[in-house]
């Protein structure tokens, strides 16, 4: 237990020290599972190429997927833009307080990939389809959606995004019990309904809306196919977002990740460079 909080305080302290190098303004606000979004669903927002983000959010104990009311889950998240209108996005979920290693393991791992189809114009929403790598072992932020997201211009400062979509019920995973069992990654695969678990990741329609102020922070309104959640967040130091929501108007949930990008040279190395 207390090396898994002494890693916690290491992965936010390495964030802050990253948001810190870099000068250029990044807009990373994400959720639960570390995609562009709002605090469960995801958005089809298109990030600049070369965007790398990584955070963490914290999942209460009543919405918890994997441990629903047993123990709040940890999840840590690290996402990539590194093809124009593509990004690969990896989470770890462990569950908090005290559980035998055989209950938890290292984590439930997982996958996704987002692609972005259609970029926005004037008349028309960006659009995206997500979809989890079917590798893992039963796991709980399942995403097979489809989004489209539309930016409106309400005044000067204040922009709103809308986003609407579905989310599919229906998802492959490989059906071994054991990681033992997990050495051939391409076998064991079995199609199975989300809505047979007590709680379940996106399945169903899905929407909400975004109101960002001066890109430094904003509220933001969500369905996530079972509740309907609200939340805000803050951007710090050009790089660092921070965010809390409300659940179902029960409990809360809080997040907090940097982005920034791994194509251009930190703010110290381009003062060198140019010197």
């Amino acid at each position: 237990m207390q090396r898994r909080r002494t890693s916690k305080k290491v992965f936010m302290v390495g964030l802050v020290l990253l948001c810190g190098m870099y000068s250029t303004r990044l807009w990373a606000q994400v959720n639960v599972s570390g995609k562009l979004g709002l605090i469960y669903i995801p958005t089809a927002e298109v990030q600049e190429d070369g965007t790398f983000s990584a955070g963490y959010a914290y999942n209460p104990k009543n919405y918890a997927f994997r441990f629903y009311k047993k123990n709040s889950e940890s999840i840590a998240f690290v996402n990539l833009a590194f093809l124009p209108r593509f990004e690969v996005n990896i989470n770890l979920l462990n569950p908090n307080g005290p559980i035998p290693f055989m209950g938890k393991g290292i984590g439930d791992r997982q996958i996704d990939l987002k692609y972005v189809v259609l970029t926005e114009k004037a008349k028309r929403p960006s659009v995206a389809v997500i979809l989890s790598a079917p590798f893992g072992i039963d796991n709980s932020l399942i995403t097979n959606a489809v989004v489209a997201t539309k930016h409106l211009t309400l005044t000067k400062s204040i922009t709103a995004a809308v986003t609407v979509g579905v989310g599919s019920p229906y998802s492959i995973y490989r059906a071994e019990v054991k990681n033992s069992q997990n050495s051939d990654i391409l076998s064991g695969f079995t199609l199975t309904d989300k809505r047979d678990k007590p709680y379940y990741y996106l399945a169903g329609p899905i929407g909400g809306v975004k109101f960002d102020f001066a890109k430094k922070g904003g509220v933001m309104v969500e369905w996530d196919s079972q509740h309907l959640n609200v939340g805000a967040y803050a951007l710090l130091f050009k790089h660092w977002t921070v965010q809390a929501g409300l659940l179902n108007g029960d409990q809360l949930t809080l997040g907090t990740s940097c982005a920034f990008n791994v194509l251009r040279l930190p703010k110290g190395l381009r003062k060198h460079e140019g010197a």
